[in-house]
């Protein structure tokens, strides 16, 4: 047996059967949705994981030297970016970003701090500390025996990093502190400024090993004599 219910100008028909499972859910059944119920909460808006590469900025390491005049300065070593990689998730609203939430980043590449003289002497007091040889005049000059070794774990102790936790290149060189301080600044014939700012385990008294950018260029020092300029 079968009815015919009329809801406004729509007709539905079923049977009477039916009518008694569904009891007060029919309507449920039978009306039809509105177009509120068929919206979507928050329509046109998707979610996505993306993964970005960003830069990592350098610190910069200042360091007095009483070989400049006040209001100068030297750079020793120039900084590089390091990279990190970062996984965002991106929520947009058609084409524009909504949200952002960073769920993961590691680093890919270490920044390199970049190393400056800072000026502490009047001009006077600067002119004076050059001989009429291009020499450093006034300050004790000592003859080291040198090497050369680069940011490379393997050359490096199993680490690219300073005792004084900077990264390893050109103008930081490791020295036996109870011959020179750490924090010494220097001038090498041959290799140009540099300051005492690492220790190594066959770094003794007269020895000096020189910090270069690549393991090519330490190979190229071998072992050889050199005169260090102590500045202070």
């Amino acid at each position: 047996m079968t009815t015919e219910h009329t809801l406004g100008l729509r007709a539905v028909t079923i049977t009477l059967s039916a009518i008694v499972a569904l009891g007060a859910g029919l309507w449920a059944v039978i009306m039809p949705a509105t177009a509120d119920d068929q919206k979507d909460p928050t329509p046109g808006t998707a979610t996505r994981i993306i993964t970005a590469v960003e830069a990592v900025p350098y610190t910069t390491h200042r360091i007095p030297s009483t070989e400049l005049r006040v209001g100068t300065s030297k750079i020793v070593r120039a900084g590089v970016a390091g990279k990190r990689e970062v996984r965002y998730e991106i929520t947009f609203s058609g084409e524009a970003e909504q949200s952002r939430r960073e769920l993961s980043s590691r680093i890919i590449k270490e920044p390199s701090p970049e190393v400056v003289y800072v000026g502490s002497a009047d001009s006077a007091t600067a002119r004076g500390r050059l001989s009429s040889r291009g020499y450093f005049g006034g300050r004790r000059v000592v003859t080291m025996i040198a090497t050369g070794y680069d940011p490379s774990p393997a050359s490096n102790g199993g680490t690219n990093r300073t005792s004084t936790g900077i990264k390893v290149g050109h103008g930081l060189v490791a020295v036996d502190p109870k011959f020179i301080p750490i924090g010494t600044k220097l001038y090498i014939e041959g290799y140009g400024y540099a300051v005492a700012a690492d220790v190594g385990g066959a770094i003794k008294g007269n020895r000096i090993d020189l910090g270069h950018d690549t393991a090519r260029k330490a190979r190229m020092v071998g072992r050889r004599v050199v005169r260090v300029h102590i500045l202070n």
